[in-house]
């Protein structure tokens, strides 16, 4: 895994100061993508679903100037583990030619080799993104919302205006229709359900796979995980037919999805409230 990591991190190959800012795509279906932070190169996960920019502790120890403050943020995640993090803000983060400023992170100690972290949707508040996962590409958009013809609503979910998670509807079983966060953090073709639509669906928990997931960030916190299928997971656009999927113990949303599956060409539009689909 880390000889595959590392040969995926070198072909990047970026220049910054480009307005596509090609992308690799780890096996997890993982979005690796480069940016500058306080002038530092590093490589990023697009996780659409972390609501701040999270930066590991070797990565930190590079910037020019040590982080310091006295502020803090308590979040949860979805698997309802609370996170007690500090909260700081960033002069500068430059991305595909643009620059970002004076945008909320975190950090944390982690160490995923070759990844410095997390970037959000927080930076993205006020300008499209494209995402191409074809041409494995990203770029900005700022075409009026009249050009496209397909597009499906976004909730926003924000804390003390800090953080930016987005929200959809999807339909289960063409019957219940649930309220998903979306999250490119999930990897690709990741369907986490409550388990309390298992009841809902009418499915048995016996025939399922039962495993336990262990917290990244502290290890006595384990999640009970059901795996199985449904038949059909549905929006206006889309229709999956007997997908492979995972009920989730303690999980404080309806349900949790990657994005890959709502199109090959995507511009999500926090200030629009809008994911466009382009392909």
């Amino acid at each position: 895994m880390k000889k595959v990591l590392f040969a995926l991190l070198l072909s990047l190959a970026i220049q910054v100061s480009s307005q596509k800012i090609p992308f690799k795509t780890l096996p997890s279906g993982h979005m690796i993508v480069p940016a500058k932070i306080e002038g530092v190169e590093g490589n990023f996960i697009l996780d659409t679903g972390a609501g701040i920019n999270l930066f590991f502790n070797d990565f930190v120890s590079k910037l020019p100037q040590k982080p310091s403050s006295y502020n803090f943020f308590t979040g949860f995640r979805a698997t309802g583990e609370r996170l007690d993090i500090p909260l700081f803000k960033n002069k500068e983060i430059t991305f595909g030619g643009k620059s970002f400023k004076s945008i909320p992170f975190s950090t944390a100690e982690m160490k995923v080799p070759g990844i410095d972290g997390l970037l959000s949707l927080k930076m993205f508040e006020n300008q499209d993104i494209v995402i191409d996962y074809k041409n494995q590409e990203i770029s900005f958009s700022d075409a009026a919302p009249k050009s496209y013809s397909k597009s499906i609503d976004i909730f926003l979910s924000t804390q003390q205006d800090d953080t930016v998670d987005i929200f959809t509807y999807i339909t289960l079983n063409n019957k219940y229709k649930i309220k998903v966060l979306l999250d490119s953090g999930a990897g690709s073709n990741s369907f986490w359900f409550s388990d309390k639509l298992i009841s809902t669906l009418s499915l048995d928990p016996k025939t399922m796979q039962l495993i336990e997931k262990e917290s990244e960030f502290n290890k006595s916190v384990k999640t009970k995980i059901y795996k199985g299928s449904i038949a059909q997971i549905s929006n206006e656009f889309v229709t999956l037919k007997n997908q492979n999927v995972m009920f989730v113990e303690n999980l404080i949303y309806e349900g949790k999805t990657s994005i890959n599956w709502l199109g090959n060409k995507i511009i999500i539009s926090v200030k629009n409230k809008k994911i466009y689909i382009l392909e």
